[in-house]
């Protein structure tokens, strides 16, 4: 009997092992929908820069495992220059510190992340990461790097293992390279290669090969999109990617002069862009993002066709929490200079116009209204499940034949305010997967701002409904509303938003 149960056993444990590795090979090889929803995470920038350590990133990692992940933000993405040696003399546009193998490809400092000596690369904090059941991603920059090409590297053909030879001879680094096109913002480090040769394609493909190879589920791309549009890196990058057995996101960044049509060039292509430069927290950068979300969403870019699965369109990170400063050679050292009121408007606005949501404090020194804003629940629930996002163009400072009916409100009758013009309001309008209306409102002028939304005007956002009543609550205040035949209104503060979940009749 005891002989029996071992054999059980063992063929349970073998058919166990085999139906999961059949299981696995299946869905590896079915259309897996990339990105069906926007990505969540956390990104290394806005409070470590480019100094990062293995040791701060995996304590990142393990509190968002922890605190976060339960929430959706499930990627930790190191940004840029994980290769630069952190010694005197080195910056962000800095030239000869960075670490590259006999190839050309940037290496991990192996002084900052000490796992990567031996050539494993980030293979072992991608397994750490995974460990935590979170995912990994790395930000690269365009083309190939300016130390490469000074030291005229050979090219990888990752099909023979060996230098890459085409008409007779061994293709470098300045073969491939277009010295002519550096990246705009880092003149000192990278420049595009001519995707027209065999061995500008094969050094690309060398690149993101070994990115698949060490566990990297998300790349971040820099210097290919927005003024620095590179169409035919991004493509054949896209290329290689898709080529990859597992999901492994593609990312864009920057977007400075991002435009719709510009959008349609590449969104197809990749899984989230990004539409305008970086948003550090500074009310003007989370003002910036107003128009150009409209645009995305006016031009149904929002959830499109992207590689694998769906794209979209990305307004940044937020920048909550414990923070550095841009392009600085130092780590978190300050509180983020945002009011509550102009994280809030951030954070609706991104869950509004379905951008992905990149965490960009210091998670171990994470605060509680930080860590209430970016989980809250009805926030992410429009994030990933609202439909129908767009700008909600009627609403007006001024409150037209209409009779308000706020439910638990002493409030005085709201007036009309003097200097504030119709382009210092804005408001988002979404539906629920339950049916419920979302509508935001935006206060962007310097001064308390009533804002109001005329009941038979919600109407025109949904083709073929007819709104006859509504009521519902503001998220942040708590305040309930309904309304028959007037508006839905409410005084918002300086830079700050309403948001009303509506049921609608």
């Amino acid at each position: 009997m005891r002989g029996f149960t071992l054999c059980l056993v063992s063929f349970l444990v073998i058919f166990g092992s085999w139906f999961q590795s059949v299981s696995s090979q299946n869905v590896t090889k079915s259309d897996i929908q990339q990105a069906a929803f926007p990505p969540r995470g956390w990104n290394s920038y806005d409070a470590f820069s480019w100094i990062i350590s293995e040791e701060e990133f995996l304590q990142n990692a393990e509190l968002v495992s922890q605190r976060l992940l339960a929430h959706g933000y499930e990627y930790v993405v190191v940004d840029y220059l994980w290769y630069r040696k952190k010694v005197p003399g080195a910056h962000s546009n800095s030239l000869g510190f960075d670490v590259i193998d006999q190839w050309g490809r940037m290496a991990p400092d192996p002084v900052r992340w000490p796992s990567s000596k031996s050539g494993n690369g980030f293979t072992e904090i991608a397994k750490k990461v995974h460990s935590l059941g979170l995912k990994f991603g790395i930000h690269i920059m365009a083309g190939i790097s300016t130390q490469a090409v000074n030291a005229n590297t050979p090219i990888l053909d990752t099909t023979t293992g060996a230098a890459y030879q085409e008409s007779g001879r061994v293709w470098h680094a300045k073969d491939i390279a277009i010295q002519e096109r550096r990246c705009g913002w880092m003149t000192n480090g990278f420049m595009s290669v001519n995707t027209t040769l065999g061995a500008g394609k094969a050094f690309l493909r060398s690149l993101h090969e070994q990115y698949a190879a060490w566990g990297v589920d998300l790349v971040k791309h820099d210097c290919v999109f927005g003024e620095d549009l590179d169409l035919n890196e991004i493509t054949y990058a896209s290329e290689v990617l898709s080529k990859v057995n597992r999901p492994l996101l593609y990312s864009l960044s920057p977007g400075v002069k991002a435009t719709p049509d510009m959008a349609k060039q590449v969104s197809g292509l990749v899984n989230m862009y990004r539409i305008a430069g970086d948003d550090w927290d500074v009310w003007g950068d989370v003002k910036s993002h107003f128009n150009v979300s409209r645009d995305m969403a006016a031009a149904n870019l929002i959830g499109a066709k992207g590689l694998k699965g769906n794209s979209w369109p990305d307004l940044d990170m937020l920048p909550f929490g414990w923070l550095t400063d841009a392009a600085v050679n130092d780590g978190p050292h300050r509180s983020c200079r945002l009011t509550l009121e102009e994280q809030r408007t951030q954070m609706t606005l991104w869950a509004m116009a379905k951008s992905p949501l990149m965490y960009g404090g210091d998670v171990r020194k994470i605060d509680n209204a930080t860590y209430e804003i970016i989980t809250n629940p009805t926030l992410l629930e429009i994030n990933h499940f609202s439909s129908n996002n767009k700008e909600f163009p009627y609403v007006t400072k001024n409150e037209t034949r209409n009779q308000v009916k706020e439910i638990r409100s002493k409030e005085a009758p709201i007036q009309s305010v003097e200097g504030v013009s119709s382009a210092d309001i804005s408001s988002w309008i979404a539906t629920g997967r339950k049916g419920e209306v979302y509508l935001a409102f935006f206060n962007l002028s310097e001064q308390k701002t009533p804002i109001y939304a005329h009941r038979s005007n919600l109407s025109k956002a949904f083709t073929g409904k007819r709104i006859r009543s509504c009521k519902g609550q503001e998220l942040w205040s708590g305040k309930y509303v309904a309304t028959k035949k007037g508006s839905i209104s409410t005084d918002v503060g300086v830079h700050g938003c309403a948001l009303f979940v509506l049921n609608c009749k």
